[in-house]
């Protein structure tokens, strides 16, 4: 084999001197580029291992939610029939955020506004906007069941408002 390569490569060298020109010139001016790529704009590193406070809180605020509401699920599933242990992971993409009357009177306010009443002060609140779900995983072991698996995605389903793309129920 290392024998052929040899004669391929003398061959091409010598009777083929025009591809190899090409071949040359190709990589050579890959290798400028390569080169030149690195001057011009200055473009910020991505952020670093070390998150800011604020994000810490919203990331472990987010993990809390995301663990309470899979308990939430994993318990309602496991009272259907026949489906016995389930454990349930998922994912949300946006926590639960409230929505507060404006000094205005609008519902855009991000901070509370405080009423002063005879038992002291209250917040007014004026909504609240839930979770948005990104996606869920069941494991049980009764899944291995077609009709068990097909009962557990339309819980999922209706339970969390979200499609059959987003649920992926798997044996045990």
């Amino acid at each position: 084999m290392a024998f052929g390569y040899r004669e391929w490569w003398s061959k091409f060298i010598h009777h083929d001197r025009k591809s190899f020109i090409r071949l040359v010139a190709i990589g050579g001016l890959g290798l400028l580029l390569l080169g030149f790529g690195s001057f011009g704009i200055a473009r910020p590193s991505p952020p670093s291992g070390t998150a800011s406070h604020r994000d810490t809180v919203q990331t472990s605020a987010l993990q809390t939610q995301e663990s309470e509401i899979a308990d939430q699920v994993a318990q309602i599933l496991a009272k259907i029939p026949d489906v016995g242990h389930v454990f349930v992971s998922m994912t949300l993409t946006r926590s639960i955020q409230s929505q507060y009357v404006d000094s205005a009177g609008g519902g855009q306010g991000t901070q509370p506004v405080l009423v002063s009443t005879n038992n002291g002060q209250e917040v007014v609140p004026f909504d609240q906007i839930g979770p948005s779900v990104g996606g869920v995983v069941v494991v049980a072991k009764a899944a291995v069941r077609p009709f068990i698996r097909a009962e557990l995605s339309q819980a999922v389903q209706t339970l969390l408002q979200i499609q059959a793309y987003q649920v992926l129920i798997l044996p045990n």
